[in-house]
């Protein structure tokens, strides 16, 4: 059956080098510290069938208290700020993170309230404020499908579509 729904999906292949994701993953630990969601921006380059990950944008870079409820706020002036940065140096947003204190499911804000309400944007979810050791098939992944609708991907499924490459030293 998994088979079948990742031939079937037009979800492009996300592409971090395992470097870059190793420090965004102890980046949302260290910044959630076990109590509160923490989240970034994937920034890279696009393409119809592949997003290539050069560089995250932790959420307290944009807005510095963005972190201070128990859930991930950003302003549109914290938007501004990201698109700019985007222009000036050239890249793209490809998908965004946060983390969640349980499971790595969406909570009913996470679907109404897209981070970027463009179809095919990819949100991932973390588990356990990203503490521990956080592994891709523990991720939430979610497409946006426009009209506030997803389609959710758990455990090996999203091994499928996320390719960590290099060496992790």
């Amino acid at each position: 059956m998994n088979f079948f729904k990742a031939v079937t999906t037009s979800v492009p292949l996300l592409e971090v080098p395992a470097q870059l994701w190793s420090g965004l993953i102890q980046n949302l630990r260290n910044q959630g510290a076990g109590v509160r969601e923490s989240g970034a921006f994937l920034l890279g380059q696009k393409t119809n069938s592949c997003r290539v990950v050069t560089r995250t944008l932790p959420y307290e870079q944009l807005q510095a208290d963005a972190l201070h409820d128990d859930y991930v706020a950003l302003t549109a002036a914290s938007f501004a700020k990201l698109w700019n940065f985007c222009r000036q140096e050239g890249l793209s947003v490809v998908a965004d993170v946060h983390t969640h204190r349980f499971g790595a499911g969406q909570s009913l804000s996470d679907r109404a309230n897209p981070m970027i309400a463009l179809t095919g944007h990819i949100a991932f979810i973390v588990p356990r404020f990203a503490q521990g050791n956080v592994r891709l098939q523990n991720l939430g992944m979610y497409v946006y499908q426009g009209n506030h609708r997803w389609t959710a991907y758990s455990g090996s499924d999203v091994s499928q579509f996320v390719r960590l490459t290099g060496d992790p030293k």
